[in-house]
């Protein structure tokens, strides 16, 4: 057993959740560089784990290569968040059209996930953006599409996603209640018209949208 090559493909998922953590709680903002050096001595690791941790980022599309050496944040628009939003209608909505077509004990086990994700969620950036994730995961998952879920976890993996969502995350309520939040989607997803449910699951990934457009207070969605 090679023991020192699991020891470091561990430090690199390390690494990679502490540099994730970062992006999410704004520590790592956009325009920011990161230096594989400088990255290793704050970490208190080897230059090898974050190397790994960091190409990972790359390929998921978290981060991009910089000018020269090293690694950049990258900034977003009003644009690139409104283009990730369109898509997460596109595959959101179609997870929730199909969910509706099936029974209802699938719909049940939705709501089961969302009071356990609720119960175990913190309170942090990054501790809620994980729980809502996995909230609305659940409901792709429920679609039985393994295609549906394969764009949805890419999406979702992607450095749109984490800076469209850390901001707002931060400055929301320490209480998460992801039955409560989602409780239209989840009346219209056990109603079985699929055509209502697919609207009201769009409708709630645009009130999303509209809360990072107009802040936290915003009453819509």
């Amino acid at each position: 057993m090679d023991l020192r090559r699991i020891e470091a493909r561990s430090l690199a998922d390390l690494a990679y959740e502490r540099l994730t953590d970062a992006l999410l709680s704004g520590e790592l903002a956009p325009g920011d560089r990161l230096v594989q050096d400088v990255l290793a001595v704050r970490l208190g690791i080897s230059r090898t784990p974050v190397r790994e941790a960091l190409q990972r980022m790359e390929r998921e599309g978290t981060i991009r290569a910089g000018e020269g050496r090293g690694y950049v944040v990258p900034d977003l628009t009003s644009t690139d968040i409104g283009h990730l939003y369109e898509v997460r209608e596109a595959v959101e909505g179609q997870a929730a059209r199909l969910v509706a077509a099936r029974a209802v004990s699938s719909v049940d086990d939705i709501e089961a996930t969302l009071r356990r994700l609720s119960t175990a969620a913190g309170s942090s950036g990054p501790d809620v953006f994980r729980a809502n994730r996995l909230a609305h995961r659940a409901v792709v998952e429920a679609s039985g599409n393994p295609f549906l879920l394969e764009l949805f976890d890419d999406l979702w993996g992607r450095s749109v996603t984490m800076q469209a969502w850390g901001d707002y995350f931060t400055s929301v309520q320490d209480h998460v209640d992801l039955v409560t939040d989602h409780a239209d989607v989840l009346a219209a997803l056990r109603s079985g018209d699929p055509d209502r449910a697919a609207a009201e699951m769009v409708a709630h990934v645009r009130g999303g949208l509209a809360r990072h457009q107009h802040g936290p207070d915003d009453p819509r969605g």
